[in-house]
């Protein structure tokens, strides 16, 4: 099979469409595979020995590998060449892009990933049939191509290692790589105000957010005998009212409806039960059916942009806590959190401190590689960080130049010898 010069945009295409169930071999690929594998395992980057990674360096290549502008003008994407060759450059603004080749292990099979998607598992004990046809000659090309500058790179850093990683240190897209930056820093190169959490919440919210979590301790205690489905909606309806939902002039809403209107929905028939029996709540709590269940989420959002209201039993009392530290809902979340402390309603504000600093600007954004979805990124940092609030580099021509300076970031992992 003919060799075959591949460009970002077009390894961008053959990525979308990665599905290791999908992606059937021949036997020939199977064992360029296995050779890859075979000899990438000369490299160790950092102390982990199951997991091997290399960095691909992949131009951009001409207007005509990013696709073709008749197409792209009969779909009213464009209108003429100059817009397509724009557009072209606002999704591959440098001349190259950087791709991460990633290998693992476990237990018997290997797996294959190119810029953290999986693309394709080695089963020693299970081979494709020498007679597979149901492969694309485009992937095939692929994997030939892959194989090439998998022994090209591994050839430079067999060469020169100290050389190798230190061009990949100076050269390396910050796209791809694991930085923070301070809140306060990344409020003034926006230069928008309205993100300004500070400045939305006010000196005052503020003051008596700094009270609430200064005392947050004391005040985090099951301190409530009982508990029933009315009190849960009255408190619900105090962090309702502290971000003003409901404004209809002359006209009167119930607690429960206000929760109806914004919580999830799915409550597993706490509306049901007898709003003022603590027996009720009791066995409702202990009984109800609640996979798949929301009965907690009072404001309905996405996985990580609703706030929920956690209701626990604690030796025979109630705890009360409240969650939602998503940037797009922290402050409705302190209002609520302010609104509780006034009216002495023990709970626990999860996140408290790292809340506080949120909102203030003193705590860290951690920005992570463009292949990462932005949430959930815990783990990814040091835990004395205290990040909870992610964000990838993008591309604005403006604000990332000024974001990288700002930025601290965390060194790379040096590729050693395996």
């Amino acid at each position: 099979m003919k060799k075959e010069m591949f460009f970002a945009p077009q390894i961008d295409t053959i990525i979308k469409g990665f599905s290791p169930e999908n992606n059937f071999v021949t036997l020939s690929m199977y064992l360029k595979m296995k050779d890859i594998y075979s000899v990438f395992s000369c490299i160790k980057p950092g102390n982990d020995d199951e997991n091997r990674h290399i960095w691909i360096e992949v131009e951009r290549g001409p207007v005509e590998a990013f696709g073709d502008y008749e197409e792209f003008k009969e779909s009213d994407e464009v209108k003429s060449p100059e817009e397509f060759e724009q557009l072209w450059k606002e999704y591959y603004p440098e001349e190259t892009k950087w791709y991460k080749f990633m290998t693992s292990k476990y237990r018997d099979d290997k797996y294959f990933y190119l810029n953290d998607k999986l693309f394709f598992i080695f089963q020693e004990k299970n081979p494709p049939a020498s007679f597979n046809v149901a492969v694309s000659d485009y992937f095939e090309l692929f994997i030939n191509w892959l194989q090439e500058r998998i022994l090209i790179e591994i050839g430079k850093f067999s060469e020169n290692p100290n050389a190798y990683n230190l061009y990949i240190q100076h050269n390396l897209s910050f796209t791809k790589r694991f930085g923070r930056i301070k809140r306060n820093d990344y409020w003034d190169i926006i230069g928008d105000t309205t993100i300004r959490t500070d400045r939305n919440l006010g000196e005052e919210i503020i003051n008596k957010l700094m009270v609430c979590v200064e005392n947050m301790n004391e005040r985090n205690r099951p301190l409530l005998n009982k508990m029933t489905a009315n009190s849960f909606f009255r408190i619900c309806e105090i962090c309702y009212d502290a971000n003003d939902y409901f404004k209809t002039p002359g006209k009167t809403i119930t607690q429960c409806e206000k929760y109806i209107k914004m919580a999830d929905g799915r409550d597993a028939g706490l509306r049901s039960i007898d709003g003022d029996s603590p027996e009720a709540f009791y066995e409702w709590y202990h009984g109800a059916e609640k996979v798949g269940a929301h009965p907690w989420e009072i404001c309905r959002g996405g996985n990580s942009t609703h706030i929920s209201l956690f209701i626990a039993e604690v030796q025979n009392k109630w705890n009360i806590s409240l969650a939602g530290s998503s940037i797009e809902r922290v402050e409705e979340t302190v209002r609520m959190a302010v609104a509780l402390f006034d009216k002495n309603i023990p709970f626990q504000l999860r996140d408290a401190e790292e809340i506080l600093r949120m909102v203030t600007g003193r705590d860290f954004i951690g920005i992570v590689p463009d292949t990462y979805f932005p949430r959930y990124c815990h783990n990814l940092f040091p835990r004395a960080d205290n990040i909870i609030d992610f964000m990838n580099l993008g591309h604005d021509k403006e604000l990332v130049p000024a974001i990288i300076e700002k930025a601290y970031w965390f060194p790379l992992e040096e590729i050693t010898m395996g």
